[in-house]
């Protein structure tokens, strides 16, 4: 490392100040919640414990909801992890969701934090973690208030995430049955299975496949064969109605079209105004994929600029389980989950929740210093989308058009979009050179022992 260590007793006394802080934030941001959820139980909670009881009940689990026309879009599985919820009355399960959200939470920070650490080999002493973890808490307090006030389900799907990022070196079969099994909670993991094709992760890939289509069938153990595959050929048909498929017979989730106002991905945007230029669902498509080609051929810019290979050598076994390649990994999987919120049919700001890992990145590359690498681009692209996160109610009518109208365009999105790629631009200045001297030295020394270290790998 390139920076001094601060004295052991010192950063001992930051590493305490700054965990009794996270802490005490937590726990008055969760007491908080809990009495709002208390007194009003009933936002996106209420559409996961309608869906559970209708599991119980023997009713529709597709139902609407009392606050119609929304209703439960997604497999039985995360209904049916609800059903012990069920059994309090819907304020008290409510207010139980809410210090589970809590420890989904603390585990994300916790595993989350030590594994960025680890691949970016950024630990400068004990107080380095607790810093990070306080400053990522801090800076996405919007968006963590968003997910305990809806009660949503984002922090369990991040875990896997993580999760399956920390075993996929050593256990990739593991690796893939995790983001199986999270695809079943929300849809999002998806995007991860040509990501495994294209590395020839062959085995993450069979995991991916393997763990999503036994924990889709699993629900049988609990509501029938028969009653589940119903919900299931329902859920996707629901799903596949966003992308024009014909629908199958019998009640479908409701689901907001494409187009939909409240959604800020660059999908649901060009959908927008491919609506009103009358061009139709083909030109809206058409716009994804120039986007997404786009935003390929930038990501490889920036490797090639600091000399990183994006495919040389990046694939099968050694690409997954070398050492040297696992901040590249590392970056790559945020990547993804940026495409899948920036990409998706939908996403409203709550979802953004699932950036809590591209955040602690950014404040790693801010409070470690690495030689040579400047850390202003990123420090003023942090600042600028730490606004758009904690963009306040609207005071008055202008405003609150203001605010539809920056959110109707997809400018978060962009926002979140050049915050990847300024993190990926730094991350690859302080690890590029050293990736690439690592990987010279193991190839040079092939026949003899090498035991130097880059100085971005551990």
């Amino acid at each position: 490392m390139t920076s001094p260590e601060r004295p052991v007793k010192s950063a001992r006394v930051l590493a305490s100040i700054c965990t009794l802080i996270l802490l005490g934030l937590l726990a008055v941001m969760t007491v908080l919640e809990v009495r709002s959820l208390l007194l009003f139980p009933h936002m996106d909670f209420g559409i996961y414990y309608e869906a559970s009881m209708a599991l119980r009940t023997g009713d529709d689990m597709f139902g609407a909801y009392e606050q119609a026309p929304l209703t439960y879009i997604y497999p039985p599985l995360l209904a049916i992890l609800f059903l012990p919820l069920t059994y309090l009355p819907i304020q008290y399960a409510a207010a139980v969701w809410a210090v589970t959200n809590l420890g989904l939470l603390l585990a994300c920070l916790w595993f989350g934090g030590r594994l960025l650490l680890d691949h970016f080999d950024a630990r400068l002493d004990v107080a380095t973690l607790p810093v990070l973890l306080l400053l990522s808490v801090i800076y996405f307090q919007p968006r963590i208030d968003a997910e305990f006030d809806q009660g949503q389900v984002d922090f369990l799907v991040l875990l896997g995430i993580i999760g399956s990022l920390a075993v996929v070196h050593r256990y990739p079969l593991l690796a893939g049955l995790l983001l199986g099994l999270v695809a079943n909670i929300k849809y999002q993991t998806v995007i991860f299975l040509p990501y495994f094709l294209i590395r020839g992760w062959w085995s993450t890939a069979i995991g991916f496949v393997s763990g999503a289509i036994a924990f889709a069938l699993s629900g049988a153990l609990v509501i029938g064969w028969s009653t589940n595959l119903d919900y299931l050929k329902r859920g996707f048909s629901g799903l596949g109605s966003l992308v024009g498929l014909p629908a199958v017979e019998g009640p479908q989730p409701f689901i907001f079209p494409i187009e939909w106002g409240e959604s800020i991905s660059l999908t649901s945007t060009f959908a927008r105004w491919t609506n009103v230029q009358q061009n139709g669902e083909s030109m809206t498509f058409l716009l994804v994929l120039i986007t997404g080609v786009v935003c390929a051929v930038v990501g490889w810019a920036l490797y090639a600029s600091q000399g990183v290979p994006l495919f040389s050598g990046r694939g099968g076994s050694f690409g997954r389980t070398s050492r040297e390649h696992r901040p590249l990994v590392t970056l790559e999987w945020i990547g993804l989950m940026v495409a899948a919120i920036a990409f998706a049919p939908q996403t409203k700001m709550r979802h953004l929740a699932l950036l809590l890992f591209l955040v602690m990145a950014g404040v790693i590359l801010l409070i470690v210093p690495r030689q040579g690498v400047r850390r202003m681009p990123l420090l003023i692209t942090m600042i600028i989308l730490f606004l758009v996160l904690v963009m306040p109610p609207p005071f008055d009518e202008s405003w609150k058009e203001g605010r539809k109208w920056f959110r109707r365009e997809g400018l978060p999105m962009l926002c979140i979009l050049i915050m990847y790629f300024v993190v990926l631009w730094t991350s690859l200045r302080s690890c590029g050179r050293g990736f690439l001297s690592d990987r010279n030295i193991r190839h040079e020394s092939s026949s003899g022992d090498s035991s130097e270290k880059s100085d971005c790998i551990a």
